[in-house]
């Protein structure tokens, strides 16, 4: 339930705020979820930026192959397929991170009272 959650609160931040802030719903999974909040961040916030990517690829593939063809390019004649898989590397370690914290925020929360 928590990994829903953390998808669907990553998805809502990254839409209003942008990619930035969906370090945001790591950390809340890792304070509901507390030690391992870690994994829970991660697949939430990797799971809203893969919906993403997808689609973007539903929408307008044609544009979306060109434009990581492209960076591929500028980052050193990379793949294309390359740029995706560094994307959703990015929002895994963001939702890593983010529930990290968050879990280390709410061992030391509890510690103290």
């Amino acid at each position: 339930m928590s990994l829903f959650f953390t998808f669907a609160l990553a998805v809502v931040l990254h839409l209003l705020l942008g990619w930035p802030w969906t370090i945001l719903a790591g950390v809340a999974a890792g304070v509901w979820k507390g030690r391992g909040g870690w994994r829970v961040g991660a697949l939430g916030v990797g799971l809203g930026w893969l919906a993403f990517v997808g689609y973007d690829y539903l929408v307008a593939a044609d544009a979306v192959n060109e434009m990581t063809r492209v960076m591929g390019a500028l980052m050193g004649n990379l793949p294309a397929f390359v740029v995706v898989v560094l994307t959703l590397v990015i929002g895994l370690v963001l939702g890593a991170l983010g529930g990290a914290v968050g879990a280390q925020a709410a061992a030391l929360v509890k510690r103290q009272s």
